[in-house]
């Protein structure tokens, strides 16, 4: 039984806290609430942070003697207090996995009852030492309600309370599949665990204890077909029955879980998938949409299109935990996916055991998905420096309860229940003790100081802080903001809608408005330097393919939340500039140059290498690179010929040509030609 549709909602207030779960009191005059949704989509609610009575009424005929009730509520953000017939049934605590109670005895008083829920979401803790868990769900919008179904779920005696199930090991001859379940018995009793996967029936017989017990086993499935990244291979999905039956026979409670059997490794920021290596191209995503419920399978299917056309392969679920929806859709298409714990910035220290508990939820409901392939406890735990490109690494050596605690203790109970995959503690710090290999980096050049393409330097002076660049880019501000030139350049800061006031306080530096003549040309230069930008260092990064670079993620794909985002897709569904740049800048096969604009202003000189940058699986014969340089009126035009192997970055040549003083512009073109592929750049300088 699904309670969809529309609830009784009122204003948390101390006098109607003591009467709202009764069945006597009269809710009419309550406003009406859909479910599933968040309250402040609704126009009665829109203005309030909670907390929230729900209350919905329903019958239900009487039971059979061994059967039991329980209320399954997929999604309750954040925390709840639930009551049944005036029965207090216990609370809830995490957003974003389902929580389970029994209401078996509740439910055989009468025939007619009344659910009523306190929903309670803060909508925000402020900047620092927050105590809830919901990482970057902190928007104007209070995402506060119970925004996934709720439902009423018969069993037998025997009943799933907890179910895991990770593909641990994976090649074309075995699969292994570890197994975790949780299960809740009335009475001693022997019970059948039963496991069909292809066609293969797994059983065997375990006696259980009155009460909680916990179940392990694995199993190995032969030949199986194996998961891959879209760009690898195929993506097969299979799924997995779990069963609980009684000695007798009887089939007393019943799961499925879609499951794709790969393996994942990580060595030193460099990553295999089923043992093939791969270079990540991804970026992150800060919220699908601003309307956590609203997301669909059908819309997260788009969002993933979006990320396959730019040429990604790895979307990072950027410090919060999206609909499992999106999970799905990667799964299906091919898409890997990092996934975050719903952490960023500073925490109290009482939320450790709830981080440490809400990380076994995350294995235990989403640990089955073959597109996840790594778990990250904590997003940028340490507090932004926006006067520092990169972060200090002294600084970052020195512990911190957040850094050195929390977020260990995050990463040992990853760890601890899913050996399957990798798990990094956190995103966003560089190389440091206890686990350097795991380290990545947030590199802001060009945007909180310096230069784009002075990243260039930064990596070849510190190549280990490259490994993995989990965040970098820059802001702009949308096409179809319009914002009145009237007053140029004085205007309302505010309607910018941004994160916060910070990002206003950069784009402000970097793009000082008396520069500019009116809103209009000074928005386009924030989106031209965002491509520009983005192109610039994905460049870089990829010309370190393994050396020692294993990936990214650049900062941001889409960001939902807010108008004025770092996102190459804006608020509305709009391709920005940026989303083409990173399209070409992330294809299987790049011809690239090293940044040497710095050069012609500084030392009158082009010295440049070319590398070709191949993602393919299979090497390129017969290459042919060609290079055009033009300066002024005069063109230089250098030719190469050989082969790139397969999933390398091979170095080309070196250009080296002097500048006059009189010279206004310089253009390179780059062109690499071949049956298997073709590939074009261009570099343009002119003189300010």
């Amino acid at each position: 039984m699904k309670f969809s549709g529309l609830w009784r909602a009122h204003c948390a207030d101390d006098n109607l806290r003591r009467n709202f779960p009764l069945v006597d009191l009269d809710d009419s005059d309550w406003p009406e609430i859909p479910i599933p949704s968040h309250w402040g989509l609704a126009n009665d609610f829109k203005d309030t942070d909670g907390p929230l009575f729900y209350r919905t009424r329903f019958e239900l005929d009487p039971s059979e003697p061994d059967q039991r009730f329980w209320l399954d509520l997929d999604g309750i953000f954040s925390q709840g207090d639930i009551w049944v017939d005036e029965s207090f049934l216990g609370v809830t605590e995490g957003y974003f996995f389902p929580h389970s109670l029994e209401l078996t005895k509740a439910l055989r008083k009468q025939k007619e009852h009344l659910l009523a829920i306190e929903v309670t979401s803060p909508s925000s803790d402020g900047d620092n030492e927050k105590r809830s868990l919901t990482g970057l769900h902190t928007t104007n919008l209070n995402l506060g309600g119970i925004w996934q179904p709720v439902r009423l779920r018969t069993t037998g005696p025997i009943a799933f309370r907890h179910l895991r199930a990770v593909c641990v090991d994976a090649n074309p001859t075995v699969a292994t599949l570890a197994v975790r379940a949780v299960v809740e018995t009335t009475n001693p009793c022997l019970t059948i665990f039963k496991t069909k996967i292809l066609g293969i029936d797994h059983r065997h017989r375990q006696p259980l204890a009155a009460g909680e017990n916990r179940v392990e086993w694995t199993i190995r499935i032969p030949h199986p077909e194996l998961w891959w990244p879209y760009e690898l291979g195929e993506q097969p999905l299979i799924n997995a029955e779990f069963t609980l039956a009684t000695e007798t026979g009887e089939i007393s409670d019943k799961r499925e879980k879609q499951i794709g059997f790969r393996s994942v490794q990580m060595k030193g920021q460099h990553w295999l998938i089923n043992g093939e290596k791969i270079f990540l191209r991804g970026a992150n995503v800060a919220a699908l949409n601003q309307n956590l419920a609203g997301i669909t399978r059908e819309s997260a299917t788009a969002n993933i299109k979006d990320a396959i056309e730019a040429n990604l392969n790895l979307i990072r679920v950027k410090g919060h935990v999206t609909h499992p929806s999106f999970y799905d859709a990667a799964d299906q298409a091919g898409l890997l996916v990092w996934q975050d714990m719903p952490l960023t910035g500073d925490y109290h220290r009482s939320v450790r055991d709830q981080a440490m508990r809400q990380a076994r939820e995350l294995v235990d409901n989403f640990g089955h998905h073959p597109s996840i392939i790594v778990w990250c406890g904590h997003d940028s735990p340490d507090p932004v420096d926006t006067d520092r490109s990169a972060p200090s690494l002294v600084e970052q050596q020195k512990p911190t309860w957040t850094r050195s605690v929390l977020d260990q203790s995050i990463r040992r109970s990853l760890r601890r229940q899913d050996p399957s995959r990798p798990a990094i503690a956190s995103a966003g710090t560089l190389p440091s003790l206890p686990r350097p290999q795991e380290a990545n980096s947030h590199l802001w050049f060009g945007w909180h100081q310096g230069k784009a393409d002075e990243l260039s330097t930064y990596l070849d002076l510190q190549p280990w802080a490259g490994k993995f660049v989990s965040a970098f880019g820059s802001y702009s501000v949308p096409e179809k903001l319009q914002i009145s030139s009237e007053k140029w350049p004085i205007f309302d800061f505010s309607k910018l809608d941004t994160e916060s006031e910070d990002i206003i306080d950069i784009l402000l530096r970097v793009f000082p408005p008396e520069m500019f003549s009116d809103f209009e040309s000074w928005s386009a230069a924030t989106r031209s330097q965002q491509a520009y930008l983005l192109k610039t260092q994905i460049e870089i990064l990829r010309r370190r393919k393994y050396r020692p670079c294993g990936g990214f993620t650049f900062d941001s794909l889409l960001d939902s939340r807010y108008e004025t985002t770092s996102g190459v897709i804006d608020q509305r569904g709009n391709l920005k500039p940026a989303y083409s740049a990173v399209t070409a800048a992330c294809a299987e096969t790049i011809i690239v140059a090293d940044p040497f604009f710095d050069l012609i202003a500084r030392e009158k000189v082009v010295t440049t290498n070319v590398t070709a940058v191949h993602d393919g699986r299979e090497p390129i014969h017969q290459a042919l690179v060609t290079s055009r340089l033009t300066i002024g009126d005069e063109t230089h035009v250098n030719m190469w010929e050989g082969s790139i192997e397969a999933d390398s970055a091979r170095h080309i040549g070196r250009i080296e040509y002097a500048v006059s003083n009189t010279v206004e512009s310089v253009n390179l073109i780059l062109e690499l030609e071949s049956e298997e592929a073709k590939s074009y750049n261009q570099y343009t300088y002119t003189k300010k």
